[in-house]
């Protein structure tokens, strides 16, 4: 869903008439699950952004992407419960790879709107979120976000224009 609310969200921003401030994302993209790779190529003004989406199952082969990635866009999942350590480990093993060393990290913990999720402060305890900032070598944001709603959209958005170097088109 990531992906498609960057689509929904440039397709308004690009648009003349658009003010960020008024824009409201209240309904959410129709999605499914990621599996297998996702391309999509998401433009904000004239900056155009290329992602290689990876499902969760496709967690074996992540490493074959690492070394073409100029960054990295980690999305914890805080309202399924059962997967918050098997996402701790995977992005481990995402921090430790010797190839994404220099590259910025997003780390988003997505679906804080959902009444049946994980507050951000038990999640950050669980996985030892300080700990893991503190030994990484990449520079590491951390966001809430809810793609459903739209929440954290404007923040995803500037960490891009900050930290990428996108495509002119």
């Amino acid at each position: 869903m990531f992906l498609k609310r960057l689509q929904t969200f440039s397709a308004h921003m690009n648009q003349p008439q658009f003010s960020q401030k008024s824009q409201e994302l209240t309904e959410a993209p129709a999605t499914i699950p990621t599996v297998g790779v996702n391309l999509v190529s998401v433009s904000f003004g004239k900056r155009k952004y290329n992602f290689r989406e990876l499902g969760g199952a496709m967690a074996p082969i992540w490493s074959n992407y690492y070394k073409d990635a100029s960054y990295i866009v980690y999305i914890f999942d805080v309202a399924n419960r059962f997967q918050v350590s098997a996402s701790c480990i995977q992005l481990l093993e995402v921090l430790s790879s010797k190839q994404t060393q220099s590259k910025p990290i997003l780390l988003l913990f997505n679906k804080t709107d959902f009444t049946h999720r994980l507050k951000i402060v038990e999640i950050c305890s669980i996985i030892r979120l300080d700990d893991i900032i503190a030994s990484a070598k990449q520079d590491i944001t951390v966001m809430n976000t809810s793609f459903r709603n739209g929440a954290g959209i404007d923040g995803v958005i500037s960490w891009l224009q900050e930290k990428c170097s996108p495509q002119l088109k």
